[in-house]
């Protein structure tokens, strides 16, 4: 079974579960707790197998870095998931326009994009 060798893609997905599922604890005091016990989980896995964990190390620093922040997600329970799927769109009409020859064209179009207007058939 995989879960009983050593594999470090396994160690590394299962340390992805187990951040998400921080995501599903009710309060902030048990999220708080998980996480940190998670970032001192892929600091020691990062010991163990080197450059093979490095970005989780560094992704772990940064959630103890901002867990102030991680933390807001439980009281206020809100994200701003919505607002990066918009810039998604937006950036994508600004890669699909290959430049605008104003601000005004670019604009226009963002409107009729993010608006999911429907133009009738001509």
């Amino acid at each position: 079974m995989l879960t009983q060798t050593n594999l470090a893609t396994v160690k590394a997905y299962q340390m992805r579960l187990a951040f998400q599922d921080a995501y599903g604890l009710e309060g902030a005091g048990a999220a708080k707790r998980r996480l940190q016990a998670w970032c001192r989980w892929v600091r020691m896995g990062g010991r163990k197998f080197g450059a093979v964990f490095g970005e989780m190390v560094k992704f772990a620093e940064s959630v103890e870095k901002h867990l102030a922040g991680i933390l807001a997600h439980w009281k206020h329970r809100i994200t701003n998931a919505f607002l990066e799927g918009l810039n998604s769109v937006f950036s994508a009409v600004k890669r699909r326009s290959r430049g605008f020859r104003s601000f005004v064209y670019l604009r226009t179009m963002l409107y009729f994009v993010a608006g999911k207007l429907r133009l009738p058939a001509l």
